[in-house]
């Protein structure tokens, strides 16, 4: 069989444009914070590995399969990411306000929403 040149297509992500820059910008907030992130479709020889974070070599990892639903992907942004860390790590305030409404509980620094 003769080789056309095409070459194998990438794995398609499950998520829209605007969940994939959601995406992006919670890794880059959570990449300011310290964490290291490692992100790919969690699958070895079988097995189906599970997102979450951890600790190796005294360094704060978070490990995402990118094929998660984008709630489930978010939820763990969540569990590893402040609010505060979300307001103080540097990112341009595009991103923070586009950020807000998924992680719900992030709030302005001052403000008391228990109030």
């Amino acid at each position: 069989m003769a080789r056309t040149g095409v070459k194998k297509a990438a794995i398609k992500s499950p998520h829209s444009k605007k969940q994939r820059e959601v995406l992006a910008a919670l890794e880059t907030a959570v990449r300011r914070t310290g964490l290291k992130v490692s992100a790919g479709q969690l699958r070895f020889a079988g097995l189906k590995l599970k997102s979450g974070s951890c600790l190796l070599r005294d360094k704060r990892w978070l490990i995402l399969d990118k094929s998660q639903p984008f709630e489930d992907l978010v939820d763990l942004y969540r569990q590893v990411l402040t609010p505060q860390e979300l307001i103080t790590c540097g990112l341009p305030e595009e991103s923070v306000a586009l950020l807000i409404p998924y992680l719900g509980q992030a709030v302005p620094a001052g403000t008391d929403e228990a109030a």
